[in-house]
């Protein structure tokens, strides 16, 4: 059990205006001449297959007893994701600074700090981890295409906006904290039928950072693009419609030439139960025996990678629209463990200072879920929001599989 725990924590560490990313925005009034000062967070994090009583102990502490990795397991399929997104978030716009000398446009200056974290675990790794070997006695374990990654990083903006119709355009510099990323390709693991002796074959490749510390830890440099456009029209009956068309994180991160690159493409024969031999510490010496054991190459270097690239579309709700209206959208993530997310729902204003909007998702790095959000306008000058993606998730361990909280606060100077 030693053993295979330790394996599963070496593969992780080897891989290891918020409401520009939420689907429930709002279109009011235009900022015209209005100054506005957005602040926003978003923090989901979800798995298709893993419930909440079992990623809540794995990912802050506690003890995973027998019923729990049962649980879990007979859940499990082939590959089975885990991936979370959060980001804190700060919007400005100045409808008196015109670019292009343009009395349209106005200036929009954004800084956010974003996580992005995106895994993927075959079911016998899941095994291997949390039981052993010892069930799989003359059998092969399929460790295939596991996957982890994990990207921190901070974006400076700078662009501009349509005052009448608030679609923008920024250019980034993005700021590359850490990061890792490890891909396992065709990977066995084959026991003995007399248990004194396994052959694993591993086949993979990744990258990490120097070091995945402290929080703010400068280590490489990027550059992104965003768009944000918004069609507007008129239905049938007169009414305003908006459809909002969103790309994000349209580039990448350099990070620096102390990044570690690996590579590992080797079979090897272990017999007896020394763990230490094959992958603990060297008792003199004081480091990890795996490099050489597992045939595992590593080298300093610089290394480049994209962003999680974003596409949105969304049907917005209208402030001023009907009380009553359908909102809709679609969301994409180009990151292999995210499946294209699908909305669809109502949202509510019974009077001008206080609306909700309730749907049903299903995709991303979860299944079906329930969203919950409230919208208060206190004054013209200042409104508030308050929401989750996934209602299940937040108050239930066992059924809920993610959790999610997202708020933003936006002031008219």
């Amino acid at each position: 059990m030693k053993f295979s725990i330790q394996l599963f924590i070496l593969f992780l560490v080897w891989s290891g205006n918020v409401l520009a990313q939420d689907p429930l925005r709002i279109f009011g009034d235009t900022v015209n001449e209005s100054s506005v000062l957005q602040i926003t967070s978003f923090n989901h994090y979800g798995s298709g297959r893993f419930n909440n009583a079992f990623m809540d102990k794995f990912l802050f502490g506690g003890h995973i007893d027998q019923e729990l990795k049962d649980n879990n397991f007979n859940r499990l399929k082939g590959l089975n994701n885990f991936g979370g997104e959060f980001e804190q978030r700060i919007d400005s716009y100045t409808p008196t600074v015109n670019l292009f000398k343009k009395e349209k446009y106005g200036l929009m200056l954004s800084f956010s700090d974003n996580h992005l974290i995106s895994a993927n675990v075959s079911k016998d790794f899941f095994a291997l981890a949390m039981y052993g070997n010892s069930n799989y006695v003359g059998d092969t374990m399929d460790l295939s295409y596991s996957h982890a990654k994990y990207q921190h990083y901070q974006k400076f903006s700078v662009g501009f906006y349509d005052k009448t119709t608030l679609s923008s355009v920024q250019v980034s510099y993005v700021s590359g904290s850490k990061a890792f990323d490890f891909y396992a390709a065709n990977s066995f693991l084959w026991t003995h039928s007399a248990l004194d002796s396994v052959e694993l074959q591993l086949q993979g490749e990744g990258f990490s950072t120097d070091t995945l510390s402290p929080y703010f830890a400068f280590q490489g440099s990027g550059f992104s693009l965003d768009i944000n456009y918004n069609f507007i029209f008129n239905n049938k009956k007169g009414d305003k419609q908006i459809i909002a068309l969103k790309i994000n994180n349209l580039g990448g991160i350099f990070w620096n030439k102390n990044t570690s690159n690996y590579f590992v493409d080797s079979t090897t024969y272990y017999t007896g139960f020394n763990v230490q031999d094959f992958i603990g510490k060297d008792s003199v010496n004081n480091q990890w025996n795996f490099e050489d054991t597992l045939g595992l190459q590593t080298t300093k270097n610089r290394y480049g990678e994209a962003l999680p690239l974003e596409i949105t579309l969304d049907k917005l709700a209208n402030r001023y629209g009907n009380k009553v209206q359908a909102i809709f959208g679609f969301k994409a993530i180009i990151t292999p463990e995210y499946r294209p997310y699908l909305y669809g729902g109502v949202y509510f204003q019974p009077y001008s200072k206080f609306s909700a909007s309730t749907y049903l998702s299903y995709g991303g790095f979860a299944g079906l879920r329930m969203g919950l959000y409230l919208n208060y306008w206190p004054t013209e000058k200042i409104y508030l929001a308050l929401g989750t993606a996934d209602m299940i998730g937040n108050i239930s361990k066992n059924f809920g599989f993610g959790r999610s909280a997202v708020f933003s606060a936006s002031f008219k100077l």
